[in-house]
């Protein structure tokens, strides 16, 4: 219900008169409509602290990947991959707190502009807006399930598949012009000085350092050495029949020895060719954190990861329903005071409930405490101190 509707039962009808001062509750159709306004108030809240959370720790991501693409990791095209694959997960955990500080500041700017008073003098019960919360915050909950048991190991599965994917890649994938690179496995170092845009593929004046190792077979007599490519242009090719991936220089000078010595071997050249080793995935992540939660609950009694785990994944629905009983015994206050004015109080609960988890998860996965005290004991503590702040908040006349 917009505002302008919540004025008008209030100050232009008789009904509100008759509510207000021969003490007749609010009908049914009224109830709908309040129900359905207190329930936007909160989403559109809602919606909008959660994509501010949202985009701070995407930012910070964003800044850590671009790191990584700046020193040459991964190429640029998987920078917005990742971020995207981040979103899922981030929505999980942040959906709690979202709806927590929406209840919060929603419920306190009605409170401080008095349209909770209003409608408490109308006939609709603190218990109400209560059950209205709950009943918001079960669907919550659900989403935030959906996301965590099941999104979450899919997204977090293809995230380190992807990285891995990315450790793969030769170093020309990732190649940033002007900048020494070496491979992950550190036997060719690339220097590019120029790519052309519409010719990603092709280089001028390119330098290859490959390291060549000494060969197993004791008949050719091959010692570690270096050999040194300089040349004019440069492109990578993919050899039909074997796969390989190599790097063609062209017009250019080889230089094979080692640092230090003199008999260095000097070689024009007007094609050349360096293969690239391609590793294979090593898997980045095979811990507890990509295993879908049914296989999870399966195994939870194998590992003390895989219990601490699964029970972190079920304290985050859990908890969408005590922040929200939190939210709505904070939310109240006097209409002078503002809708901020238990803002810090609000804050420094959630900081100590997520601690408490934080905590109690690693203490679950060190073997400190059993299974059956878990996390178990930071919901029982706060949904505890939820209830004493709600009977406290039903007294409130």
């Amino acid at each position: 219900m917009a505002r302008d509707e919540c004025s008008s039962l209030a100050l232009n009808s008789d009904y509100f008169f008759r509510a207000l001062f021969m003490n007749q509750p609010l009908r049914y159709s009224h109830s709908r409509i309040v129900i359905v306004y207190l329930m936007r108030e909160v989403f559109y809240t809602m919606i909008a602290m959660t994509t501010l959370l949202v985009f701070v720790f995407i930012f910070n991501r964003l800044v850590r990947y671009l790191s990584y693409v700046a020193s040459g990791k991964y190429a640029f095209h998987l920078l917005f991959h990742l971020v995207g694959l981040e979103l899922p997960i981030l929505f999980g955990l942040l959906l709690p707190l979202g709806l927590y500080l929406s209840v919060f500041l929603s419920y306190g700017r009605l409170y401080a502009d008095s349209e909770l008073t209003v409608l408490f003098a109308c006939g609709f019960t603190r218990r109400q807006l209560l059950e209205v919360t709950l009943f918001f915050s079960t669907i919550l909950m659900v989403a935030v399930a959906i996301l965590i048991l099941y999104v979450g190991p899919i997204v977090s599965k293809q995230r380190d598949q992807l990285m891995d994917l990315a450790d793969t890649k030769t170093a020309l994938s990732a190649l940033v012009p002007g900048r020494f690179q070496a491979t992950p496995n550190g036997l060719h170092v690339f220097y590019v000085e120029k790519v052309p845009p519409q010719h990603p593929n092709k280089m001028e004046n390119i330098f290859i350092a490959d390291f060549v190792a000494a060969s197993a077979d004791p008949t050719k007599h091959e010692v570690p050495h270096w050999d040194i490519v300089s040349a004019q242009q440069g492109e990578e090719t993919i050899d039909p029949t074997s796969k390989a991936t190599y790097m063609v220089a062209s017009q250019g000078n080889r230089y094979s020895g080692m640092p230090g010595n003199r008999d260095f071997e000097v070689t024009q050249f007007s094609r050349y060719g360096v293969k690239l080793d391609t590793p294979t995935v090593s898997g980045r992540n095979e811990g507890e954190e990509v295993i879908p939660t049914i296989e999870l609950a399966r195994d939870i009694f194998k590992k003390p990861n895989y219990m601490a785990e699964f029970q972190w994944r079920i304290s985050l629905p859990i908890s969408v329903i005590i922040l929200a009983m939190i939210g709505v015994a904070l939310s109240y206050v006097r209409p002078r005071q503002g809708r901020f004015a238990k803002l810090v109080p609000a804050v420094l609960i959630y900081v100590f409930y997520a601690n408490m988890l934080f905590v109690s998860r690693s203490w679950l996965e060190n073997g400190q405490v059993p299974w059956w005290i878990g996390t178990w004991w930071a919901h029982l503590l706060m949904l505890s101190f939820a209830i004493i702040l709600l009977k406290r908040f039903m007294r409130v006349k």
